[in-house]
């Protein structure tokens, strides 16, 4: 229980918690006064809405999350105030056009789930008590919702927004870690085949996680990224390639070629782990500072010197792969220490298609077919 206490009020101390406090707190306060200033008959709805679109932590989270708000609430509303028209017209009960408009609507939650939120507005359209004539309703409920989504737009842009390029960066070093570690364990005599399973099954939640990051800084710089921060457009890409040869190496390592070369890796494996370390190093440094701010290069071209060519005596499958981790490193160092002004490796975001889905784990039948 002491642990749990612990690791709670470690996350709640982190800065992006306080961050995201800080965010719903303004976003509620505005979605009132806006609501007020407005004179809207039923505010509340504003806040609800509100509470719903600024608990995305992410700019990109929002955006989606207030577009499927918006259309889903006019798809709602279209319906409540459909069963009100057929209520006052033709004289039907109110609990037979709820039910009539509801099918429909569940159908299309059924195929796009994500429009949820219509059978929940044809809900607070109908059902809900209120006063005024019939059709003011939908029309001050559609308000509130819009002020709500608009206002949480607002804030999720302008207050505390979450710097992406610092997110990408930091998760880069933190995944050029495990990475080190992945590799450490593979280039050993006889590797463990589990511990490099779930070495890289970080790895993998890790590179995911920038990608993630790299979508949000395009949120926030829309074209202009590959411009203003080259680096963070090249970093999948770069890291993903770096990725792929670790677990050919870490393949190649469980099925005995590591075992019959000895220790000659030794020099190797404790070579690639200081140039791993030393490029997180790198992105932690140039994390911290301001974007344009370029960090000196110092000590790059000791690193290139570094990764010599591959040993005579290895097997030729090893040879092969630490050729392949060797060159993809030095791309990604001279990216890395150039803040990505440079000409070598324009990767797209997304990769080549193998590359990216492959990972250490057993290939399943899906994935078999696919290829």
């Amino acid at each position: 229980m002491g642990a749990r206490l612990r690791v709670m009020l470690r996350s709640i101390m982190r800065r992006g918690t306080w961050r995201q406090v800080v965010r719903m707190n303004v976003s509620l306060i505005l979605s009132g006064i806006v609501a007020t200033l407005i004179h809207l008959e039923e505010p509340v709805w504003a806040l609800i809405t509100s509470v719903i679109v600024i608990t995305q932590t992410r700019l990109t989270q929002t955006l989606s999350t207030g577009r499927e708000q918006v259309v889903g609430t006019l798809i709602g509303a279209a319906a409540g105030m459909s069963a009100i028209a057929l209520e006052q017209w033709y004289g039907l009960s109110l609990g037979m056009v709820f039910w009539v408009m509801l099918m429909p609507l569940a159908v299309v939650v059924a195929l796009r789930p994500k429009m949820r939120v219509a059978i929940v507005t044809l809900m607070v359209v109908l059902l809900f008590p209120s006063t005024g004539a019939p059709f003011s309703r939908p029309l001050q409920r559609i308000a509130s919702i819009m002020t709500g989504v608009v206002v949480s737009f607002a804030v999720s842009f302008f207050v505390l927004r979450n710097e992406a390029r610092r997110e990408v960066l930091a998760d880069s070093a933190t995944l050029l870690r495990g990475l080190a570690d992945l590799l450490g364990g593979a280039l050993r005599q006889h590797p463990d085949y589990d511990t490099l399973a779930m070495a890289d099954v970080t790895c993998r939640s890790l590179l995911q996680d920038i990608n993630d990051g790299v979508q949000e800084a395009e949120v926030e710089h829309p074209g202009a990224l590959a411009r203003h921060d080259p680096l963070v457009a090249r970093l999948p890409g770069l890291l993903r390639r770096i990725r792929s040869d670790a677990i050919f190496i870490a393949r190649a390592a469980v099925e005995g070629e590591t075992a019959r070369m000895g220790d000659m890796l030794g020099h190797e494996r404790d070579m690639v782990v200081l140039l791993l370390g030393q490029m997180a190093d790198r992105c932690d440094a140039t994390a911290a500072t301001r974007r344009g701010h370029a960090l000196d290069s110092e000590g790059m071209r000791d690193m290139l010197d570094r990764l010599e060519r591959t040993g005579e005596h290895w097997t030729p499958v090893m040879r092969f792969a630490v050729g392949l981790l060797h060159a993809d490193m030095r791309l990604a160092i001279r990216n890395i220490w150039s803040d990505g002004r440079t000409d070598d490796g324009p990767f797209p975001l997304t990769g080549h298609p193998l590359l990216a889905e492959v990972s250490f784990g057993p290939v399943s039948a899906d994935s078999a077919d696919r290829r």
